[in-house]
């Protein structure tokens, strides 16, 4: 360890201590500490909206062309009125105009953030996953490939290796005729385990999957085998993904509890199923190879949450509904409600409290490990 490291670490532990110190009594040291505090967060502030607000989103973007810009720097240069309590009014201008749109960008973003998923949350039943499985990126015998300008198609490839990523350009005879081609069969697999279980290489794709960007869907499928029947609640849960050659995958479509999107089931034979969807790639998917995945999970619908969740939701709404007087079967469900919201705060609070200690085992630890290991 460098002399600069230990530097480093003794005042990283004066500041730990001197903020620490609090907890006996108010004192110079913890003083110290506070101020400088808050004049390096003020100053990092300061320092951050010069170079990403002012700098980034209004000198440099004037200074390229787009003066009407100034608009909302004056906006903003206005919001200094307030030093003066003459011309104290002007500021309450610009001040309107953040409000306002404060207000509504948040108002929107409280709607889709937590306002609606709460809806749907409480309307989809819950359920749990019993077992689950997956026809990995890569190792499955379906592609799809989206051509923009040349035509082109990707090399076949078995279903037990990696596919390669490479591209060879064709005419369009070609082409026609490789779309002729039958899928090759699916691999078929060992049935052993009761759940369900995707068929290694079993993704593809119908022979429309080499396809002028923006022309026809292509119909996706895989199969996979479940050997016991499905019990009084239980469902599939299915899942399709696209993975670029490099990137992350993206999911094309998931079905749920209640609604199959688009995706649909079909028993072909005693314990074994195919899954089809109908993809139509959107404009902002790129011409390339997209390799497909598959995944399917056997889920139980659990009822006696599902209930709980319901009843939480009704009768702490109930509570808060004071158009009539609580009394009766309306008192009895705000009742009901209290004891929800009481447990709600009070896991809220727990939460709170574990995410403060969690701070506090790490300063400890940073004190015991580094500090006290530095000299010794």
């Amino acid at each position: 360890m460098t002399g600069l490291e230990i530097f480093q670490i003794w005042i990283i532990a004066f500041f730990t201590l001197a903020l620490f110190s609090f907890m006996y009594k108010d004192n110079p040291l913890y003083k110290v500490a506070e101020h400088i505090f808050a004049g390096l967060t003020a100053g990092y502030q300061v320092g951050l909206v010069w170079h990403t607000v002012i700098l980034q989103k209004l000198w440099d973007p004037m200074m390229g062309g787009d003066w009407w810009l100034f608009i909302p720097g004056i906006l903003g240069f206005l919001m200094f009125a307030r030093f003066w309590e003459k011309f104290s009014w002007i500021s309450r201008v610009s001040l309107a105009f953040v409000m306002g749109v404060t207000a509504g960008i948040f108002l929107i973003s409280q709607l889709h953030g937590l306002v609606l998923p709460q809806m749907q949350s409480t309307m989809i039943a819950a359920s749990e996953a019993i077992d689950s499985s997956s026809d990995d990126f890569y190792y499955n015998q379906g592609e799809l490939v989206l051509v923009d300008g040349t035509v082109e198609i990707a090399e076949s490839v078995p279903a037990t290796t990696a596919p390669a990523d490479t591209l060879s350009a064709v005419d369009s005879l070609t082409v026609a005729d490789s779309l002729a081609d039958p899928i090759p069969a699916m691999v078929e697999p060992p049935v052993i385990e009761a759940f369900p279980r995707a068929i290694l290489g079993s993704t593809s794709s119908d022979r429309d999957s080499v396809m002028v960007e923006g022309l026809d869907e292509v119909v996706l499928r895989s199969e996979f085998t479940d050997t016991s029947a499905l019990a009084f609640g239980e469902f599939y849960a299915i899942k399709f993904s696209v993975k670029p050659a490099e990137g992350a995958p993206m999911e094309i479509v998931e079905t749920n509890v209640y609604a199959m999107n688009g995706v649909s089931v079909t028993e072909t034979a005693p314990g074994r199923f195919v899954a089809e969807y109908a993809y139509n790639p959107p404009d902002s998917l790129d011409a390339g190879v997209y390799h497909l995945g598959f995944e399917t999970e056997r889920r139980s619908v659990m009822f006696l949450l599902t209930i709980i969740i319901v009843v939480g939701v009704v009768s702490t709404l109930i509570y808060f509904y004071f158009s009539k007087e609580h009394t009766g079967a309306l008192g009895v469900a705000a009742k009901v409600g209290i004891w929800f919201i009481m447990i709600s705060f009070g896991a809220h609070f727990g939460y709170t409290v574990m995410g403060r200690v969690s701070l506090l085992i790490g300063r400890v630890q940073f004190l015991v490990e580094d500090w006290i290991g530095s000299f010794l």
